[in-house]
């Protein structure tokens, strides 16, 4: 029975003198190790926003910083980080890796496009499907130029013609 009361005195002892400490006053400090804090080079970068050096530094590859940066100078920027998937050599599993570099946190000034003198590679760019880019190009071919949204509209899908009718330019003709 002595050894038992020895015991509790004992432990009941030691869970005072290591007790949690009373927080109820504000004479404590919060210190956070740079584990817990964000590293800048772990934020993720506004692709609309970001310049070529940047990108550069956080790695990413020079080919797909050029084609980011001619996507942006043609379009106006991104809307969506997916529409990365439209520049030729970015598939999923590029995407994937890129998507945990960037973010869309400004909205694009989007260009209009000149639907009668665009090429393929703008015409992808704005997210015509490879068979509206077809359809796009025979109707060039035949008819010279595309004057209106009305044409437009009989052209390319119903869902393309609502996403791009108030940015398509309808001057001058096939190149």
């Amino acid at each position: 029975m002595k050894k038992i009361l020895s015991f509790l005195i004992f432990t009941l002892t030691v869970v005072n003198l290591y007790s949690a400490p009373d927080l109820s006053s504000n004479d404590y400090k919060l210190i956070m190790s740079s584990q817990n804090m964000k590293d800048e080079k772990e934020e993720l970068m506004d692709i609309n926003k970001v310049s070529e050096q940047d990108m550069l530094a956080r790695k990413v590859s020079k080919s797909y910083v050029s084609k980011i940066i001619e996507y942006r100078e043609i379009t106006g920027g991104f809307d969506k980080l997916e529409d990365m998937k439209r520049i030729k050599g970015i598939g999923d599993a590029t995407y994937q890796k890129l998507s945990k570099v960037f973010k869309v946190s400004s909205a694009p000034a989007k260009k209009m496009l000149n639907i009668n003198s665009a090429d393929d590679i703008t015409l992808r760019y704005y997210g015509f499907s490879k068979n509206e880019i077809k359809k796009i190009k025979k109707y060039l071919d035949k008819n010279g130029r595309i004057t209106d949204n009305i044409e437009f509209k009989k052209i390319v899908n119903k869902k393309t013609y609502e996403k791009l009718k108030d940015l398509i330019n309808y001057e001058g003709e096939k190149k």
